[in-house]
């Protein structure tokens, strides 16, 4: 009996430390970020293959890496930009059906696996990016970068195929983040994880979903919150093909950046789809021809670009041509309703040179309604938990900004607590 007290003793005081343990522990689940289009950081190094076009472009070749996105202060200088252009396109490869950077650019995405790679796209200004504000109120709920908060960064100029077709940069994303996943949970005692994207990164993260088998998605992932996900591509995909897209940058002229813009893989990913948009409805306009979701094909080649009709029909219609499949966990999605959004492009001739104007429609000023509530019909009627909040008067990067549409998103995310 003397014996026996001691051993109580201390299985009492094992019992409590574990107790004490489980207290301590947050009681998070686990949440991994995707963001949005042209939002994390990206390197580059030039080797001996790179040929510039012209001796200043070259001036890094053999320096190791540098980088290449985002350098504010760079791009500020009109000559920098044509090298940053050169340096940042893509080339398709019809024998090899796949997307590959220019000869003798080699790129990188840092920071995988922490939201340091997009908090701030430029470190040195710390002036350019929306989702700090996102990361710095998940971090006052009590997650912590590394450690109950996870960031995937990708290379944004690059997607996905179609399954069976070549995809070297975004096959070997889906690995990271499947690998990603399953050490966020492992970390935070099996818990399943909450996987939230801004914009472009929901339709990456749908299409990553999709393509796990069930049982993996049940037991790694408990909520998938898509802000602002554009299910059925925007206006301003087919606008952004013709004018450029200067990424943000007021002083960077979009036709700048047009030819590497039309270069990259991801630029065919937000061209409207049939299926959202419908087959017949005009979205582009020039004194003879009217372009819908539909003419896409023919839209490529009016405006120069029929090299790209290829891969858009063979490896951009096939994912997002007719109905998104349920990705198969529960689902919350964001949008942003009641901002001015381009709805259709009005040529006022056949010259695609010539400045449009714009009629806007409903949609959070990028994302089209139409596009975002895409999802929403057959996705509610799955049997699976599925939720769309609608906010107000929200742009499409204020919902990430934003107190009131912060709130709602953080209680999303939490909801799998």
């Amino acid at each position: 009996m003397v014996m026996a007290i001691p051993l109580l003793l201390a299985q009492l005081l094992l019992l409590a430390v574990a107790l004490a343990a489980v207290q301590a522990a947050p009681g998070l689940h686990p949440v991994v970020l995707v963001p949005g289009y042209a939002t994390n950081e990206l390197d580059a190094r030039l080797t001996e293959l790179y040929r510039p076009s012209s001796p200043g472009c070259g001036a890094r070749k053999g320096e190791g890496w540098f980088r290449l996105y985002l350098n504010y202060s760079a791009l500020q200088d009109p000559g920098n930009v044509p090298c940053f252009a050169e340096q940042m396109s893509s080339v398709y490869d019809p024998a090899a059906d796949d997307y590959s950077n220019v000869a003798g650019v080699e790129t990188r995405v840092p920071f995988f696996g922490s939201t340091q790679a997009f908090r701030y796209p430029d470190p040195d200004r710390k002036n350019f990016s929306y989702m700090s504000t996102f990361v710095e109120r998940l971090e006052k709920t009590g997650y912590r970068d590394g450690e109950t908060m996870f960031g995937a960064p990708y290379d944004f100029r690059y997607a996905v195929a179609p399954v069976g077709r070549p995809s070297r940069v975004g096959d070997a994303f889906f690995r990271a983040l499947k690998n990603l996943v399953e050490r966020a949970s492992g970390l935070n005692g099996g818990r399943p994880v909450v996987i939230a994207t801004h914009s472009f990164g929901g339709l990456l993260a749908h299409q990553f979903l999709i393509r796990q088998p069930l049982a993996w998605r049940r037991r790694f992932v408990g909520r998938f919150v898509p802000i602002a996900a554009p299910w059925g591509g925007l206006v301003r995909g087919m606008q952004t093909l013709v004018s450029g897209n200067n990424l943000g940058l007021p002083f960077v002229d979009p036709r700048a950046l047009l030819r590497q813009g039309r270069s990259q893989q991801s630029s065919l990913w937000r061209l409207p789809s049939p299926a959202a948009f419908g087959a017949a409805t005009p979205l582009v306009t020039t004194k003879s021809r009217n372009y819908s979701a539909g003419d896409v094909a023919d839209f490529l080649v009016a405006i120069g670009l029929g090299e790209a009709v290829g891969p858009y029909e063979s490896r951009v219609l096939p994912l997002f041509g007719g109905e998104l499949p349920h990705p198969g966990v529960p689902v919350t999605t964001v949008v942003g309703v009641g901002v001015g959004t381009p709805e259709r492009i009005v040529f006022p001739g056949d010259d695609f040179d010539a400045t449009p104007s714009v009629v806007a429609g409903d949609g959070d000023g990028v994302v089209n309604l139409v596009s975002a509530v895409a999802v929403e019909t057959s996705w509610s009627h799955r049997g699976v938990d599925f939720s769309m909040v609608k906010v107000s008067n929200m742009s499409h990067n204020a919902l990430l900004v934003d107190d009131r549409a912060l709130e709602i998103i953080i209680r999303e995310i939490q909801r799998a607590d």
